[in-house]
C-alpha cells in the first residue's frame, strides 16, 4: 500500500482495547506515517501520526489554521456552519493569534491557576462529601466528571453556574454530537446567551476573564464585539468538555489499573502526581479527531510533499504512542521519566491554552478521590460501558461506580 491510498478517517477503534487508538494507525505510524485518508466530504488529508512529524507540522507557518482557506480539512459539516465561522484564537494564524492570546493569556498561567487551587480543592471535597452520603452505586462521570470542570471555567469567566445545563447540552451538539442543522440552533443559543452576559459585565463588571476582555479590549477598541462571543463561547465549551472526558476515562483507566491507583493513593508527592496526570493524558489522548490544517505553500513532511492547497490532520493523541519516542508506548506507566513532553494539548501556537488549568483540576482529582475513596470499584461489566466517539473528545458516557 503506497502513500496515495485513500482509506476513510477515522477507521474504527478495536472495542476490546477502548484506550488505544484504532489499529490502523499505529499501523500508518510503523510503515505510512504521513498518508492520505478520505475525510466525510469525500476529500482526502494527509494524516500526520509519528512525534517529531507531527511537530514539526505545527510549528511551520506553511501551514495554516484558518478553515475559510480551500482545501482545509475541517471535522465536520457542523464545524463548517458553525465553529468554523468564529474568528477566535482556534482558527487564527499569526501575528492575529498571538495578539488574541495575550488578551486572556493571564487568566490561565501557572500562577492564577494555582490561585484557584483551594476553590477546586473544596469542590472535589463537597463532591466526593454528596457522593458518600447518597451512597453507591453512582455515575462518576455525572457526579465529580462533568461537576468540577464546569464550575471552576463558570468561576474563571464569569458565567452563572445556574445555566450549566443550558450550555452543556449546547456544547454537546456543538463538538460534533449533533446533525449541522442542530449544532446551528445550538451555536445561536449560546451566541445569545453570551451576548446578555456581555451587555451584564458592561453594566456590572467583576473579577472574571470575561469582565476583564470586555472593559480592557472590546470597549477600547481592541476586540470586536462579535469575536468576543466566539472566543468566550470557545473557552466555555472547551474548557469543561475535554476536561470532564479526561477525568472520566483516567478513572476508568485507574480502576482497570488497580496497582497504578494504589500509587497514587498512597503518595503525598506533588511531583509523581503531576507525573502521573501526564502519563494519563499522553495514554488515552482524548482529543482523537486531530489537528487540522492547509499547506499555503509547498512543504516536505517525513519525507512526503505536502503541496499548498492540501489538507493535514495532525494526530496527536497516535503521535503519544510514537515508540521512537516513548519506550513500550503501549504501556501506561506512571514512572514514565518523559511523560511531560506529551503533545496531548497540541503543539506550537496552538497549544491549549487551559492545559496548566486542566493538570491542575486532574492533579486535585486524583490525589483526593484515591485516598476518600479508597475501595472505589466499577459497578458495571467492562464491557457494558458506551463510549462517546464521534465528537471531538473521546470519552466514557457514564461510569458506574460503588465501594
Amino acid at each position: 500500500m503506497d502513500n496515495q491510498t485513500s482509506d476513510y478517517f477515522p477507521p474504527p477503534r478495536d472495542k476490546r482495547h477502548p484506550f488505544d487508538p484504532p489499529a490502523d494507525l499505529l499501523r500508518r505510524q510503523r510503515e505510512q506515517p504521513v498518508s492520505k485518508m478520505q475525510i466525510w466530504d469525500g476529500t482526502s488529508a494527509w494524516v500526520i501520526t509519528r512525534y517529531e512529524d507531527g511537530r514539526a507540522a505545527l510549528s511551520d507557518d506553511r501551514f495554516s489554521a484558518d478553515p475559510r482557506r480551500p482545501g482545509f480539512p475541517e471535522k465536520n459539516l457542523a464545524y463548517v456552519n458553525t465553529i468554523g465561522k468564529d474568528r477566535n484564537i482556534r482558527v487564527l494564524d499569526n501575528p492575529e493569534h498571538d495578539i488574541q492570546k495575550r488578551m486572556m493569556v493571564r487568566d490561565f498561567t501557572v500562577k492564577r491557576v494555582e490561585e484557584i487551587r483551594p476553590y477546586v480543592q473544596k469542590i472535589v471535597n463537597d463532591i466526593i462529601d454528596n457522593m458518600l452520603a447518597k451512597g453507591p452505586p453512582v455515575d462518576l462521570v455525572a457526579e465529580l466528571a462533568v461537576t468540577l470542570p464546569t464550575m471552576v471555567i463558570c468561576e474563571l469567566l464569569g458565567v452563572p453556574y445556574e445555566n450549566r445545563d443550558f450550555f452543556g447540552e449546547r456544547a454537546r451538539t456543538l463538538l460534533g454530537t449533533g446533525t449541522s442543522d442542530e449544532a446551528v440552533v445550538a451555536g445561536n443559543e449560546l451566541n445569545k446567551f453570551l451576548e446578555g452576559l456581555v451587555d451584564l459585565k458592561i453594566k456590572s463588571p467583576a473579577n472574571d476573564l470575561i469582565s476583564r476582555l470586555v472593559h480592557e479590549q472590546v470597549l477600547v477598541g481592541n476586540l470586536e464585539r462579535s469575536t468576543l462571543i466566539s472566543l468566550c463561547r470557545l473557552l466555555l465549551v472547551a474548557g469543561h468538555k475535554t476536561t470532564a472526558g479526561m477525568i472520566g476515562l483516567g478513572t476508568l483507566l485507574l480502576l482497570q489499573h488497580p496497582e497504578a491507583a494504589a500509587d497514587i493513593r498512597n503518595t503525598d508527592d506533588p511531583k509523581f502526581i503531576g507525573n502521573a496526570v501526564d502519563e494519563m493524558l499522553r495514554y488515552l489522548g482524548t482529543l482523537h479527531a486531530g489537528r487540522r490544517c492547509v499547506a499555503i505553500a509547498d512543504v516536505e513532511i517525513g519525507g512526503q510533499l505536502i503541496r499548498a492547497g492540501e489538507g493535514i490532520i495532525v494526530l496527536n493523541n497516535v503521535m503519544d504512542r510514537d515508540e521512537t519516542i516513548y519506550q513500550d508506548a503501549a504501556k501506561f506507566d506512571l514512572r514514565r521519566p518523559n511523560a511531560r513532553s506529551n503533545v496531548a494539548f497540541g503543539y506550537g501556537i496552538h497549544q491549549c491554552p487551559g492545559q496548566q488549568l486542566a493538570r491542575m483540576e486532574l492533579s486535585v482529582v486524583h490525589s483526593t478521590l484515591w485516598k476518600r475513596i479508597p475501595n472505589l470499584r466499577l459497578a458495571a461489566k467492562a464491557e457494558d460501558l458506551r463510549f462517546e466517539e464521534i465528537g471531538s473528545s473521546y470519552e466514557v458516557s457514564s461510569l458506574p461506580v460503588a465501594w
